[in-house]
Protein backbone atom coordinates (compact mmCIF):
# COMPACT_ATOMS: atom_id res chain seq x y z
CA UNK A 1 0.00 0.00 0.00
CA UNK A 2 1.38 3.37 -1.02
CA UNK A 3 1.90 6.03 1.69
CA UNK A 4 1.51 9.79 1.23
CA UNK A 5 4.19 12.22 2.28
CA UNK A 6 1.72 13.98 4.60
CA UNK A 7 0.87 10.74 6.42
CA UNK A 8 4.54 9.86 6.76
CA UNK A 9 5.46 13.26 8.22
CA UNK A 10 2.49 13.47 10.63
CA UNK A 11 2.82 9.85 11.77
CA UNK A 12 6.55 10.09 12.37
CA UNK A 13 6.40 13.41 14.19
CA UNK A 14 3.46 12.21 16.30
CA UNK A 15 5.42 9.07 17.11
CA UNK A 16 8.40 11.19 18.16
CA UNK A 17 6.23 13.42 20.36
CA UNK A 18 4.61 10.40 21.99
CA UNK A 19 8.01 8.85 22.65
CA UNK A 20 9.30 12.11 24.12
CA UNK A 21 6.18 12.41 26.28
CA UNK A 22 6.70 8.91 27.70
CA UNK A 23 10.36 9.61 28.37
CA UNK A 24 9.51 12.90 30.07
CA UNK A 25 6.86 11.16 32.17
CA UNK A 26 9.44 8.65 33.28
CA UNK A 27 12.21 11.20 33.81
CA UNK A 28 10.19 14.11 35.20
CA UNK A 29 6.73 13.17 36.46
CA UNK A 30 7.89 10.19 38.56
CA UNK A 31 10.70 12.17 40.26
CA UNK A 32 8.25 15.05 40.82
CA UNK A 33 5.81 12.63 42.44
CA UNK A 34 8.62 11.22 44.62
CA UNK A 35 9.80 14.72 45.49
CA UNK A 36 6.24 15.81 46.37
CA UNK A 37 5.74 12.81 48.63
CA UNK A 38 9.10 13.47 50.27
CA UNK A 39 8.14 17.09 50.93
CA UNK A 40 4.80 15.96 52.34
CA UNK A 41 6.67 13.57 54.69
CA UNK A 42 8.77 16.45 55.99
CA UNK A 43 5.68 18.62 56.45
CA UNK A 44 3.90 15.79 58.21
CA UNK A 45 6.91 15.28 60.52
CA UNK A 46 6.85 18.98 61.47
CA UNK A 47 3.10 18.78 62.07
CA UNK A 48 3.59 15.62 64.14
CA UNK A 49 6.06 17.51 66.38
CA UNK A 50 3.56 20.35 66.85
CA UNK A 51 0.71 17.95 67.65
CA UNK A 52 2.99 16.00 70.09
CA UNK A 53 3.31 19.10 72.29
CA UNK A 54 -0.43 19.76 72.08
CA UNK A 55 -1.32 16.15 72.87
CA UNK A 56 0.60 16.17 76.19
CA UNK A 57 -2.73 17.08 77.87
CA UNK A 58 -4.08 13.63 77.14
CA UNK A 59 -1.50 12.17 79.53
CA UNK A 60 -1.46 14.90 82.17
CA UNK A 61 -5.23 15.23 82.46
CA UNK A 62 -5.90 11.51 82.02
CA UNK A 63 -8.65 11.92 79.40
CA UNK A 64 -10.85 8.97 78.36
CA UNK A 65 -10.88 7.58 74.82
CA UNK A 66 -14.17 9.17 73.85
CA UNK A 67 -12.88 12.52 74.92
CA UNK A 68 -9.68 12.04 72.94
CA UNK A 69 -11.63 10.96 69.81
CA UNK A 70 -13.92 13.94 70.16
CA UNK A 71 -11.01 16.36 70.50
CA UNK A 72 -9.17 14.86 67.52
CA UNK A 73 -12.32 14.96 65.38
CA UNK A 74 -12.77 18.63 66.11
CA UNK A 75 -9.12 19.36 65.48
CA UNK A 76 -9.05 17.45 62.18
CA UNK A 77 -12.19 19.05 60.73
CA UNK A 78 -10.21 21.85 59.05
CA UNK A 79 -7.25 19.66 58.17
CA UNK A 80 -6.81 17.10 55.33
CA UNK A 81 -4.75 14.99 57.71
CA UNK A 82 -5.72 12.09 59.97
CA UNK A 83 -4.64 12.46 63.62
CA UNK A 84 -3.93 9.52 65.93
CA UNK A 85 -2.70 9.34 69.58
CA UNK A 86 -1.01 6.12 70.74
CA UNK A 87 0.32 5.18 74.20
CA UNK A 88 3.63 3.51 74.92
CA UNK A 89 2.05 0.07 74.72
CA UNK A 90 0.84 0.68 71.18
CA UNK A 91 -2.76 1.11 72.27
CA UNK A 92 -4.67 3.67 70.21
CA UNK A 93 -6.11 6.27 72.58
CA UNK A 94 -7.87 8.23 69.81
CA UNK A 95 -8.20 8.64 66.06
CA UNK A 96 -9.86 11.37 64.03
CA UNK A 97 -11.17 8.95 61.33
CA UNK A 98 -11.96 5.72 63.17
CA UNK A 99 -13.14 4.63 66.68
CA UNK A 100 -10.05 3.98 68.81
CA UNK A 101 -11.53 0.99 70.64
CA UNK A 102 -11.90 -0.85 67.31
CA UNK A 103 -8.30 -0.32 66.17
CA UNK A 104 -5.58 -2.89 66.65
CA UNK A 105 -2.32 -2.38 68.51
CA UNK A 106 0.05 -0.02 66.61
CA UNK A 107 3.27 -0.79 68.41
CA UNK A 108 4.61 -2.61 65.38
CA UNK A 109 4.06 0.27 62.97
CA UNK A 110 7.51 1.56 61.80
CA UNK A 111 6.77 5.23 62.42
CA UNK A 112 5.23 4.43 65.85
CA UNK A 113 8.18 2.25 66.84
CA UNK A 114 10.60 5.04 65.86
CA UNK A 115 8.60 7.58 67.89
CA UNK A 116 8.55 5.32 70.98
CA UNK A 117 12.33 5.32 70.69
CA UNK A 118 12.22 9.11 70.94
CA UNK A 119 12.68 9.88 67.27
CA UNK A 120 10.41 11.32 64.60
CA UNK A 121 9.49 8.52 62.12
CA UNK A 122 7.66 8.36 58.81
CA UNK A 123 6.38 5.65 56.44
CA UNK A 124 4.20 4.98 53.37
CA UNK A 125 1.82 2.02 53.27
CA UNK A 126 -1.73 0.90 52.98
CA UNK A 127 -3.79 1.44 56.09
CA UNK A 128 -5.12 -1.87 57.36
CA UNK A 129 -7.81 0.02 59.20
CA UNK A 130 -9.10 2.17 56.29
CA UNK A 131 -7.78 0.23 53.28
CA UNK A 132 -6.16 3.28 51.60
CA UNK A 133 -2.54 4.30 50.96
CA UNK A 134 -1.28 6.82 53.48
CA UNK A 135 1.87 8.78 54.32
CA UNK A 136 2.55 8.56 58.04
CA UNK A 137 4.68 10.74 60.35
CA UNK A 138 4.93 10.09 64.09
CA UNK A 139 6.60 12.15 66.90
CA UNK A 140 7.12 11.17 70.57
CA UNK A 141 4.97 12.85 73.22
CA UNK A 142 7.36 13.76 76.05
CA UNK A 143 6.25 14.63 79.60
CA UNK A 144 8.94 15.49 82.17
CA UNK A 145 11.59 14.05 79.85
CA UNK A 146 9.89 10.70 79.35
CA UNK A 147 8.15 9.39 76.24
CA UNK A 148 4.57 8.83 77.32
CA UNK A 149 2.95 8.37 73.90
CA UNK A 150 3.02 8.99 70.21
CA UNK A 151 1.35 11.71 68.12
CA UNK A 152 0.82 10.51 64.54
CA UNK A 153 -0.25 12.50 61.49
CA UNK A 154 -1.35 10.68 58.30
CA UNK A 155 -2.17 12.07 54.85
CA UNK A 156 -3.90 9.97 52.17
CA UNK A 157 -1.77 9.79 49.02
CA UNK A 158 -4.78 10.83 46.91
CA UNK A 159 -4.45 14.23 48.51
CA UNK A 160 -0.89 14.44 47.16
CA UNK A 161 -1.80 13.41 43.57
CA UNK A 162 -3.56 16.66 42.53
CA UNK A 163 -0.22 18.38 42.73
CA UNK A 164 1.38 15.69 40.58
CA UNK A 165 -1.59 15.67 38.18
CA UNK A 166 -1.35 19.41 37.85
CA UNK A 167 2.25 19.09 36.78
CA UNK A 168 1.25 16.23 34.45
CA UNK A 169 -1.47 18.34 32.76
CA UNK A 170 0.99 21.16 32.33
CA UNK A 171 3.36 18.83 30.52
CA UNK A 172 0.49 17.28 28.53
CA UNK A 173 -0.77 20.69 27.41
CA UNK A 174 2.73 21.72 26.43
CA UNK A 175 3.30 18.58 24.42
CA UNK A 176 -0.20 18.78 22.89
CA UNK A 177 0.58 22.29 21.73
CA UNK A 178 3.93 21.06 20.42
CA UNK A 179 2.17 18.23 18.54
CA UNK A 180 -0.26 20.66 16.90
CA UNK A 181 2.64 22.90 15.88
CA UNK A 182 4.55 19.91 14.52
CA UNK A 183 1.49 18.70 12.54
CA UNK A 184 1.00 22.20 11.12
CA UNK A 185 4.68 22.38 10.20
CA UNK A 186 4.44 18.90 8.65
CA UNK A 187 1.46 19.93 6.53
CA UNK A 188 3.22 23.12 5.50
CA UNK A 189 6.37 21.17 4.65
CA UNK A 190 4.37 18.53 2.78
CA UNK A 191 2.56 21.18 0.75
CA UNK A 192 5.80 22.95 -0.05
CA UNK A 193 7.53 19.73 -1.13
CA UNK A 194 4.35 18.10 -2.47
CA UNK A 195 3.70 20.92 -4.93
CA UNK A 196 7.17 20.57 -6.43
CA UNK A 197 6.95 16.76 -6.41
CA UNK A 198 3.47 16.91 -7.97
CA UNK A 199 4.85 19.06 -10.81
CA UNK A 200 7.61 16.51 -11.34
CA UNK A 201 5.10 13.63 -11.23
CA UNK A 202 2.87 15.31 -13.82
CA UNK A 203 5.90 16.07 -15.98
CA UNK A 204 7.07 12.45 -15.72
CA UNK A 205 3.57 11.24 -16.66
CA UNK A 206 3.52 13.60 -19.63
CA UNK A 207 6.98 12.43 -20.67
CA UNK A 208 5.81 8.81 -20.45
CA UNK A 209 2.84 9.66 -22.70
CA UNK A 210 5.09 11.18 -25.34
CA UNK A 211 5.23 14.87 -24.38
CA UNK A 212 8.96 15.12 -24.94
CA UNK A 213 9.03 18.92 -24.47
CA UNK A 214 7.65 18.76 -20.90
CA UNK A 215 9.91 20.37 -18.30
CA UNK A 216 9.56 21.36 -14.59
CA UNK A 217 10.31 24.64 -12.83
CA UNK A 218 13.11 24.59 -10.26
CA UNK A 219 11.67 25.08 -6.72
CA UNK A 220 13.35 27.15 -3.97
CA UNK A 221 14.37 24.06 -1.98
CA UNK A 222 17.96 23.23 -2.90
CA UNK A 223 17.58 19.44 -2.93
CA UNK A 224 14.36 19.57 -4.96
CA UNK A 225 15.93 22.14 -7.27
CA UNK A 226 18.77 19.71 -7.99
CA UNK A 227 16.21 16.96 -8.55
CA UNK A 228 14.30 19.20 -10.98
CA UNK A 229 17.50 19.99 -12.90
CA UNK A 230 18.35 16.29 -13.07
CA UNK A 231 14.80 15.55 -14.28
CA UNK A 232 15.01 18.20 -17.00
CA UNK A 233 18.41 16.86 -18.07
CA UNK A 234 16.98 13.33 -18.18
CA UNK A 235 13.95 14.56 -20.17
CA UNK A 236 16.24 16.20 -22.72
CA UNK A 237 18.29 13.03 -23.05
CA UNK A 238 15.09 10.98 -23.43
CA UNK A 239 13.86 13.40 -26.11
CA UNK A 240 17.13 13.08 -28.06
CA UNK A 241 17.17 9.30 -27.70
CA UNK A 242 13.52 9.01 -28.76
CA UNK A 243 14.14 11.24 -31.77
CA UNK A 244 17.22 9.21 -32.70
CA UNK A 245 15.30 5.97 -32.19
CA UNK A 246 12.39 7.36 -34.26
CA UNK A 247 14.81 8.35 -37.02
CA UNK A 248 16.43 4.92 -36.97
CA UNK A 249 13.01 3.31 -36.75
CA UNK A 250 11.89 5.36 -39.74
CA UNK A 251 14.92 4.24 -41.71
CA UNK A 252 14.32 0.64 -40.70
CA UNK A 253 10.62 0.91 -41.55
CA UNK A 254 11.46 2.44 -44.93
CA UNK A 255 13.90 -0.39 -45.61
CA UNK A 256 11.39 -3.03 -44.50
CA UNK A 257 8.59 -1.45 -46.54
CA UNK A 258 10.62 -1.10 -49.71
CA UNK A 259 12.80 -4.18 -49.66
CA UNK A 260 11.65 -6.80 -52.14
CA UNK A 261 12.45 -9.68 -49.80
CA UNK A 262 9.91 -10.60 -47.15
CA UNK A 263 11.03 -10.14 -43.52
CA UNK A 264 9.37 -12.14 -40.75
CA UNK A 265 10.29 -11.78 -37.06
CA UNK A 266 9.09 -14.40 -34.58
CA UNK A 267 9.60 -14.81 -30.85
CA UNK A 268 11.04 -17.81 -29.02
CA UNK A 269 7.64 -19.57 -29.23
CA UNK A 270 7.45 -19.15 -33.03
CA UNK A 271 4.77 -16.47 -32.64
CA UNK A 272 4.80 -13.84 -35.37
CA UNK A 273 5.97 -10.43 -34.16
CA UNK A 274 6.45 -8.58 -37.46
CA UNK A 275 5.74 -9.04 -41.15
CA UNK A 276 6.86 -6.44 -43.68
CA UNK A 277 4.65 -5.69 -46.73
CA UNK A 278 6.71 -7.98 -48.96
CA UNK A 279 6.26 -10.88 -46.52
CA UNK A 280 2.51 -10.24 -46.32
CA UNK A 281 2.33 -10.24 -50.11
CA UNK A 282 4.46 -13.35 -50.54
CA UNK A 283 2.70 -15.34 -47.82
CA UNK A 284 -0.74 -13.95 -48.62
CA UNK A 285 -1.64 -12.94 -45.06
CA UNK A 286 -2.71 -9.80 -43.22
CA UNK A 287 -0.17 -8.61 -40.68
CA UNK A 288 -2.81 -7.59 -38.11
CA UNK A 289 -4.38 -11.06 -38.12
CA UNK A 290 -1.01 -12.83 -38.07
CA UNK A 291 0.55 -10.85 -35.20
CA UNK A 292 0.85 -12.88 -32.01
CA UNK A 293 -0.15 -16.16 -33.67
CA UNK A 294 2.01 -19.20 -34.30
CA UNK A 295 3.22 -19.91 -37.82
CA UNK A 296 1.41 -23.25 -37.89
CA UNK A 297 -1.88 -21.47 -37.08
CA UNK A 298 -1.62 -19.42 -40.29
CA UNK A 299 -0.07 -21.85 -42.76
CA UNK A 300 -1.37 -25.38 -43.09
CA UNK A 301 1.92 -26.43 -44.68
CA UNK A 302 4.34 -27.40 -41.92
CA UNK A 303 7.47 -26.76 -43.99
CA UNK A 304 7.75 -23.07 -43.00
CA UNK A 305 7.05 -23.78 -39.32
CA UNK A 306 9.55 -26.64 -39.20
CA UNK A 307 12.25 -24.56 -40.89
CA UNK A 308 11.80 -21.56 -38.55
CA UNK A 309 11.71 -23.94 -35.56
CA UNK A 310 15.23 -24.99 -36.46
CA UNK A 311 16.28 -21.35 -36.14
CA UNK A 312 14.51 -21.16 -32.76
CA UNK A 313 16.68 -24.10 -31.72
CA UNK A 314 19.77 -21.99 -32.56
CA UNK A 315 20.51 -23.16 -36.10
CA UNK A 316 21.11 -20.81 -39.04
CA UNK A 317 18.93 -21.96 -41.94
CA UNK A 318 19.41 -21.20 -45.66
CA UNK A 319 17.39 -23.37 -47.99
CA UNK A 320 14.48 -23.58 -50.39
CA UNK A 321 11.12 -24.94 -49.29
CA UNK A 322 7.96 -25.82 -51.15
CA UNK A 323 4.60 -24.57 -49.87
CA UNK A 324 1.30 -26.06 -50.96
CA UNK A 325 -1.09 -23.74 -49.06
CA UNK A 326 -2.42 -21.09 -49.65
CA UNK A 327 -0.93 -21.78 -53.07
CA UNK A 328 1.89 -23.83 -54.43
CA UNK A 329 5.05 -21.80 -54.31
CA UNK A 330 8.79 -22.10 -53.85
CA UNK A 331 10.42 -19.98 -51.14
CA UNK A 332 14.06 -19.25 -50.47
CA UNK A 333 14.25 -18.92 -46.68
CA UNK A 334 17.17 -17.58 -44.64
CA UNK A 335 16.35 -17.75 -40.94
CA UNK A 336 18.75 -16.82 -38.14
CA UNK A 337 18.33 -16.84 -34.35
CA UNK A 338 18.65 -13.68 -32.24
CA UNK A 339 20.53 -14.44 -29.03
CA UNK A 340 19.74 -12.80 -25.68
CA UNK A 341 22.14 -11.63 -22.99
CA UNK A 342 22.08 -15.06 -21.33
CA UNK A 343 22.86 -16.88 -24.55
CA UNK A 344 19.32 -18.09 -25.17
CA UNK A 345 17.31 -17.57 -28.36
CA UNK A 346 14.85 -14.69 -27.87
CA UNK A 347 13.67 -14.26 -31.47
CA UNK A 348 14.30 -15.25 -35.07
CA UNK A 349 14.62 -13.10 -38.18
CA UNK A 350 13.70 -14.74 -41.46
CA UNK A 351 14.25 -13.37 -44.96
CA UNK A 352 11.73 -14.84 -47.39
CA UNK A 353 12.03 -14.65 -51.17
CA UNK A 354 9.44 -16.01 -53.56
CA UNK A 355 11.48 -17.89 -56.17
CA UNK A 356 8.47 -19.55 -57.79
CA UNK A 357 8.65 -17.31 -60.85
CA UNK A 358 12.43 -17.64 -60.99
CA UNK A 359 12.27 -21.42 -60.84
CA UNK A 360 9.52 -21.40 -63.42
CA UNK A 361 11.59 -19.08 -65.61
CA UNK A 362 14.60 -21.33 -65.24
CA UNK A 363 12.45 -24.31 -66.13
CA UNK A 364 11.03 -22.43 -69.13
CA UNK A 365 14.53 -21.44 -70.19
CA UNK A 366 15.70 -25.02 -69.92
CA UNK A 367 12.65 -26.22 -71.83
CA UNK A 368 13.13 -23.46 -74.34
CA UNK A 369 16.75 -24.39 -74.97
CA UNK A 370 15.81 -28.06 -75.22
CA UNK A 371 12.90 -27.30 -77.55
CA UNK A 372 14.89 -24.89 -79.71
CA UNK A 373 17.69 -27.43 -79.93
CA UNK A 374 15.18 -30.10 -80.86
CA UNK A 375 13.32 -27.91 -83.36
CA UNK A 376 16.53 -26.72 -85.00
CA UNK A 377 18.07 -30.15 -85.05
CA UNK A 378 15.39 -31.59 -87.36
CA UNK A 379 15.63 -29.07 -90.27
CA UNK A 380 19.41 -28.79 -89.90
CA UNK A 381 19.74 -32.58 -89.98
CA UNK A 382 17.47 -32.73 -93.04
CA UNK A 383 19.47 -30.02 -94.79
CA UNK A 384 22.77 -31.82 -94.04
CA UNK A 385 21.35 -35.13 -95.23
CA UNK A 386 20.07 -33.61 -98.47
CA UNK A 387 23.33 -31.73 -98.98
CA UNK A 388 25.34 -34.92 -98.41
CA UNK A 389 23.15 -36.76 -100.89
CA UNK A 390 23.70 -34.08 -103.49
CA UNK A 391 27.44 -34.10 -102.87
CA UNK A 392 27.49 -37.87 -103.16
CA UNK A 393 26.26 -37.68 -106.77
CA UNK A 394 22.56 -37.03 -106.61
CA UNK A 395 23.24 -33.67 -108.22
CA UNK A 396 24.07 -35.52 -111.44
CA UNK A 397 20.57 -36.99 -111.54
CA UNK A 398 18.29 -34.14 -112.49
CA UNK A 399 15.05 -35.58 -111.16
CA UNK A 400 16.57 -36.53 -107.78
CA UNK A 401 18.45 -33.25 -107.59
CA UNK A 402 15.28 -31.22 -108.16
CA UNK A 403 13.42 -33.19 -105.53
CA UNK A 404 16.29 -32.73 -103.01
CA UNK A 405 16.45 -29.03 -103.81
CA UNK A 406 12.72 -28.66 -103.18
CA UNK A 407 13.18 -30.46 -99.86
CA UNK A 408 16.12 -28.17 -99.04
CA UNK A 409 13.97 -25.14 -99.84
CA UNK A 410 11.19 -26.44 -97.59
CA UNK A 411 13.53 -27.13 -94.68
CA UNK A 412 15.34 -23.81 -95.14
CA UNK A 413 11.98 -22.02 -95.19
CA UNK A 414 10.91 -23.88 -92.06
CA UNK A 415 14.21 -23.02 -90.37
CA UNK A 416 13.86 -19.37 -91.39
CA UNK A 417 10.28 -19.26 -90.09
CA UNK A 418 11.37 -20.82 -86.83
CA UNK A 419 14.11 -18.23 -86.40
CA UNK A 420 11.74 -15.38 -87.26
CA UNK A 421 9.17 -16.64 -84.79
CA UNK A 422 11.82 -17.01 -82.08
CA UNK A 423 13.05 -13.46 -82.65
CA UNK A 424 9.50 -12.10 -82.64
CA UNK A 425 8.63 -13.98 -79.46
CA UNK A 426 11.85 -12.83 -77.80
CA UNK A 427 11.07 -9.18 -78.59
CA UNK A 428 7.52 -9.53 -77.32
CA UNK A 429 8.56 -11.22 -74.08
CA UNK A 430 11.19 -8.56 -73.51
CA UNK A 431 8.54 -5.93 -74.31
CA UNK A 432 10.91 -4.41 -76.84
CA UNK A 433 8.23 -4.23 -79.51
CA UNK A 434 7.20 -0.59 -79.62
CA UNK A 435 3.47 -0.31 -80.26
CA UNK A 436 2.45 2.02 -83.07
CA UNK A 437 -0.97 2.84 -81.71
CA UNK A 438 -3.59 4.05 -84.14
CA UNK A 439 -7.35 3.90 -84.43
CA UNK A 440 -8.71 1.65 -87.17
CA UNK A 441 -11.79 -0.39 -88.09
CA UNK A 442 -11.63 -4.11 -87.44
CA UNK A 443 -13.73 -4.94 -90.52
CA UNK A 444 -10.92 -3.88 -92.86
CA UNK A 445 -8.26 -5.78 -90.85
CA UNK A 446 -10.28 -9.01 -90.88
CA UNK A 447 -10.87 -8.72 -94.63
CA UNK A 448 -7.17 -8.28 -95.27
CA UNK A 449 -6.31 -11.31 -93.13
CA UNK A 450 -8.85 -13.51 -94.94
CA UNK A 451 -7.62 -12.34 -98.33
CA UNK A 452 -4.03 -13.18 -97.38
CA UNK A 453 -5.08 -16.69 -96.31
CA UNK A 454 -7.34 -17.40 -99.29
CA UNK A 455 -4.80 -19.45 -101.21
CA UNK A 456 -3.90 -21.49 -98.10
CA UNK A 457 -7.59 -22.17 -97.46
CA UNK A 458 -8.06 -23.42 -101.02
CA UNK A 459 -5.04 -25.67 -100.64
CA UNK A 460 -6.56 -27.29 -97.47
CA UNK A 461 -10.13 -27.23 -98.77
CA UNK A 462 -11.41 -24.94 -95.99
CA UNK A 463 -14.05 -22.21 -96.35
CA UNK A 464 -13.34 -18.76 -94.85
CA UNK A 465 -16.13 -16.39 -93.83
CA UNK A 466 -16.86 -13.28 -91.76
CA UNK A 467 -20.09 -13.08 -89.83
CA UNK A 468 -21.93 -9.80 -90.29
CA UNK A 469 -22.43 -7.45 -87.36
CA UNK A 470 -18.97 -6.00 -86.84
CA UNK A 471 -19.34 -3.04 -89.16
CA UNK A 472 -18.15 0.28 -87.83
CA UNK A 473 -16.36 -1.14 -84.75
CA UNK A 474 -13.02 0.61 -84.26
CA UNK A 475 -10.22 0.03 -81.77
CA UNK A 476 -6.87 1.59 -80.91
CA UNK A 477 -3.76 -0.54 -81.23
CA UNK A 478 -0.85 -1.65 -83.36
CA UNK A 479 -2.55 -2.71 -86.62
CA UNK A 480 0.48 -4.69 -87.83
CA UNK A 481 0.88 -6.73 -84.61
CA UNK A 482 -2.84 -7.42 -84.31
CA UNK A 483 -2.81 -8.51 -87.95
CA UNK A 484 0.02 -10.92 -87.12
CA UNK A 485 -2.01 -12.33 -84.22
CA UNK A 486 -5.10 -12.84 -86.41
CA UNK A 487 -3.05 -14.38 -89.23
CA UNK A 488 -1.57 -16.91 -86.78
CA UNK A 489 -5.01 -17.84 -85.44
CA UNK A 490 -6.48 -18.15 -88.96
CA UNK A 491 -3.42 -20.11 -90.12
CA UNK A 492 -3.89 -22.65 -87.30
CA UNK A 493 -7.67 -22.79 -87.91
CA UNK A 494 -7.01 -23.73 -91.56
CA UNK A 495 -4.18 -26.19 -91.02
CA UNK A 496 -5.86 -28.07 -88.13
CA UNK A 497 -9.20 -28.37 -89.93
CA UNK A 498 -10.90 -30.98 -92.07
CA UNK A 499 -11.36 -30.87 -95.82
CA UNK A 500 -14.64 -29.07 -96.34
CA UNK A 501 -14.39 -27.42 -92.95
CA UNK A 502 -15.09 -23.79 -92.07
CA UNK A 503 -13.25 -20.93 -90.40
CA UNK A 504 -15.53 -18.16 -89.18
CA UNK A 505 -14.47 -14.69 -87.97
CA UNK A 506 -16.81 -12.56 -85.92
CA UNK A 507 -16.52 -9.24 -84.11
CA UNK A 508 -18.64 -8.16 -81.15
CA UNK A 509 -18.69 -5.13 -78.88
CA UNK A 510 -20.05 -4.77 -75.37
CA UNK A 511 -21.63 -1.65 -73.94
CA UNK A 512 -19.69 1.67 -74.28
CA UNK A 513 -16.59 1.51 -72.17
CA UNK A 514 -16.55 -2.29 -72.35
CA UNK A 515 -14.39 -4.50 -74.56
CA UNK A 516 -14.26 -5.63 -78.18
CA UNK A 517 -14.21 -9.35 -78.93
CA UNK A 518 -12.61 -10.88 -82.04
CA UNK A 519 -13.37 -14.59 -82.41
CA UNK A 520 -11.78 -17.13 -84.77
CA UNK A 521 -13.90 -20.28 -84.89
CA UNK A 522 -13.04 -23.47 -86.78
CA UNK A 523 -14.64 -26.85 -87.27
CA UNK A 524 -11.34 -28.73 -87.07
CA UNK A 525 -9.84 -31.44 -84.95
CA UNK A 526 -10.30 -29.57 -81.67
CA UNK A 527 -8.13 -29.72 -78.56
CA UNK A 528 -8.32 -32.36 -75.82
CA UNK A 529 -9.72 -30.89 -72.60
CA UNK A 530 -6.66 -31.72 -70.51
CA UNK A 531 -4.41 -30.04 -73.12
CA UNK A 532 -6.23 -26.68 -73.10
CA UNK A 533 -4.07 -25.09 -70.32
CA UNK A 534 -0.92 -25.80 -72.38
CA UNK A 535 -1.91 -24.52 -75.82
CA UNK A 536 -0.16 -21.16 -75.28
CA UNK A 537 3.17 -22.73 -74.28
CA UNK A 538 6.06 -22.35 -76.65
CA UNK A 539 6.64 -25.27 -79.03
CA UNK A 540 3.39 -26.90 -77.92
CA UNK A 541 1.70 -28.84 -80.74
CA UNK A 542 -1.58 -30.68 -80.58
CA UNK A 543 -0.69 -32.89 -83.55
CA UNK A 544 3.09 -32.97 -83.96
CA UNK A 545 3.00 -34.90 -87.23
CA UNK A 546 0.56 -32.51 -88.84
CA UNK A 547 2.47 -29.54 -87.47
CA UNK A 548 5.68 -30.63 -89.16
CA UNK A 549 3.85 -31.33 -92.41
CA UNK A 550 2.30 -27.87 -92.37
CA UNK A 551 5.55 -26.18 -91.36
CA UNK A 552 4.32 -25.13 -87.91
CA UNK A 553 6.88 -24.05 -85.32
CA UNK A 554 4.68 -24.35 -82.20
CA UNK A 555 5.28 -20.68 -81.37
CA UNK A 556 2.24 -19.11 -83.05
CA UNK A 557 -0.19 -19.14 -80.12
CA UNK A 558 2.52 -17.96 -77.73
CA UNK A 559 3.15 -14.99 -80.03
CA UNK A 560 -0.59 -14.27 -80.22
CA UNK A 561 -0.89 -14.28 -76.41
CA UNK A 562 2.00 -11.82 -76.00
CA UNK A 563 0.58 -9.45 -78.64
CA UNK A 564 -2.83 -9.46 -76.96
CA UNK A 565 -1.31 -8.85 -73.52
CA UNK A 566 0.75 -5.94 -74.89
CA UNK A 567 -2.58 -4.35 -75.89
CA UNK A 568 -4.01 -4.89 -72.41
CA UNK A 569 -6.36 -7.61 -73.57
CA UNK A 570 -7.00 -11.28 -72.86
CA UNK A 571 -6.94 -14.41 -75.00
CA UNK A 572 -9.28 -17.31 -74.18
CA UNK A 573 -9.96 -20.61 -75.88
CA UNK A 574 -12.91 -22.97 -75.92
CA UNK A 575 -12.69 -26.31 -77.68
CA UNK A 576 -14.33 -29.71 -78.01
CA UNK A 577 -12.12 -32.50 -79.32
CA UNK A 578 -13.24 -33.55 -82.84
CA UNK A 579 -15.69 -30.63 -83.17
CA UNK A 580 -13.48 -27.55 -83.39
CA UNK A 581 -12.07 -24.64 -81.42
CA UNK A 582 -12.86 -20.98 -80.80
CA UNK A 583 -10.13 -18.46 -79.94
CA UNK A 584 -11.40 -15.11 -78.63
CA UNK A 585 -9.34 -11.94 -78.37
CA UNK A 586 -10.84 -9.38 -75.94
CA UNK A 587 -9.42 -5.87 -76.30
CA UNK A 588 -10.30 -2.72 -74.38
CA UNK A 589 -12.53 -0.34 -76.31
CA UNK A 590 -11.36 3.26 -76.87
Amino acid sequence: MMKSLRRILIFRYALIVAAVLIVVALLVIIPIRSFTISMEKENLEDEAKLFARDFQRFFTEEMERPEVDSYLDGLAEDLPARLTVIDTEGLVLGDSNFPAEEMENHAGRPEVAAALEGEVGSARRESRTLGSNYIYAAAPIVVDGDVVGVARVALEEENVMPVVLQVWWIFLAAFGTLLVVIIAVSIWTERTMGSALSDMREAAAGLAKGDLDRRVAEPDIEELSELARDFNTMAEQVRRQVEEAAAEGGKLEAVLNNISAGIMVTDADSRIVLLNPAAKRILGVEGEKAAGRRIIEIFSSRELDVTVSRAVAGESVDEEIELIYPQRMSLHLKSNPVMGAEGNVVATVSAIEDVTALKRLNQIRQDFVANVSHELRTPVASIRALTDSLLDGAVEERERAERFLRDLDREATRLSQLIEDLLALSRLEAQEAALKVEEFHLEGLLSECLDSKGKLAEEYGVELQIEPGGEGIAIKGDRRLLGTALNNLIDNAIKYNHVGGKVTLRVGAEQPGGSVSIEVEDSGIGIPRDELPRVFERFYRIDKARSRETGGTGLGLSIVRHIVELHGGTLVVASVEGEGSTFAIKLPRP
